[in-house]
């Protein structure tokens, strides 16, 4: 027999988080603190506790109550977040968290509960007892992209498509260095990261959330730079947890772009990965069809089903793709202004 507890303490969802292989780092308390803190969003955490025995937990469930203005209220695992959905020990469990999922939205008044699942979800899906109320769909229109890793860097060099290797040797040529730090390297993260959202026509994130997530010691980070001339033109963020290192978040400069600087950058975090004892390299999501996925998959990444599970309540529904980080107009703004205005934007957009 299992009960659900509200809000466990941080010690006893992180030991949790740790010892099941399918939690990822953006499963640990202070992930889902540092988002909550930088937009002053609530946080939800449900776990299922074994009653008997030891009394240890056997489930997670991390939410966040996202209010956008004109929008549904919705309860998302998490947002910001590739996959951070139900973590248990079995299927049984997982509908637990599910309906005690369902149970909180009726109480915050959301209408739209979406948990963000990487591969096979681990519920059974709607049951008669909220099938009734909730309507069900599962979206797939990203992908996830990771790559095994062997054991040294100059294995994973010569496994490397030898117009890659050229690429990172010309970045080299052209004079482009790496530094690998932490906090210290924020600014240099930003200036980078910021610049490049603007370009795209995307809303910049706060930079108070990398500097919240990078001040958390649980969640491995590390910021990779590479810089020409001094100036920073590709970076990073990377955070480590088990054997895998994970990137969601990484830019460069397009008008350095000639210079294969991006390249660099991606072949910095995998020497990384591999030169801490890293098995795998999660390169984030994509679209399937976009550049990105493409430029991923030349680094030897495969694809990782994504699925994010949308409950609503009858008669409401809710589309992820109904939300976009493309603005056009963004691009034409000016770079400072994109920089103070962009976080109250970014923080109602939930991809």
């Amino acid at each position: 027999m299992t009960e659900i507890l509200r809000n466990p303490s941080e010690n006893t969802w992180d030991t949790y988080a740790c010892i099941n292989s399918a939690a990822t780092f953006s499963h640990r308390f202070t992930w889902g603190e540092s988002l909550g803190s930088a937009y002053r969003i609530p946080v939800f955490r449900l776990a299922a506790k074994r009653c008997s025995g030891d009394q240890s937990l056997v489930g997670i469930l991390p939410l966040m109550l996202f209010a956008a203005p004109d929008r549904a209220v919705r309860l998302i695992s998490l947002p910001y977040t590739d996959a951070t959905g139900i973590v248990a020990d079995d299927a049984t469990t997982g509908t637990k968290l599910l309906a005690a999922a369902l149970d909180l939205a009726d109480e915050l008044g959301a209408v739209h509960v979406e948990l963000r699942q990487a591969g096979s979800p681990i519920f059974h899906g709607l049951t008669e007892n909220f099938g009734k109320h909730w309507s069900h769909a599962a979206h797939t229109f990203k992908t996830g992209l990771r790559r095994y890793l062997p054991e040294s860097p100059d294995e994973l060099w010569s496994l490397l498509p030898a117009k890659v290797r050229n690429q990172v040797r010309k970045a080299r040529r052209c004079g482009c260095t790496v530094r690998i730090g932490g906090s210290e390297c924020v600014e240099d993260f930003y200036a980078v990261f910021s610049e490049n959202m603007r370009d795209l026509g995307s809303p910049v994130h706060a930079p108070d959330l990398f500097r919240l997530l990078l001040r958390e010691q649980s969640l491995g980070s590390r910021v990779v730079v590479v810089s020409l001339a001094a100036r920073p033109v590709a970076a990073a963020i990377v955070f480590a947890d088990a054997a895998v290192l994970y990137n969601p978040w990484a830019s460069s400069l397009r008008c350095f772009r000639p210079f294969s600087a991006n390249m660099l950058l991606y072949w910095a975090m995998l020497e990384l990965a591999v030169s801490g004892g890293c098995r795998w390299f999660d390169f984030g999501r994509s679209s399937p069809d976009a550049t990105t996925c493409r430029f991923k998959r030349q680094w030897g990444a495969d694809l990782q089903p994504l699925v994010w599970h949308v409950f609503s309540r009858k008669p409401h529904s809710w589309d992820p793709r109904s939300e976009t980080l493309v603005d056009e107009s963004w691009k034409s703004l000016d770079l400072a202004i994109s920089r103070r205005d962009g976080p109250a934007r970014r923080r109602w957009i939930s991809l």
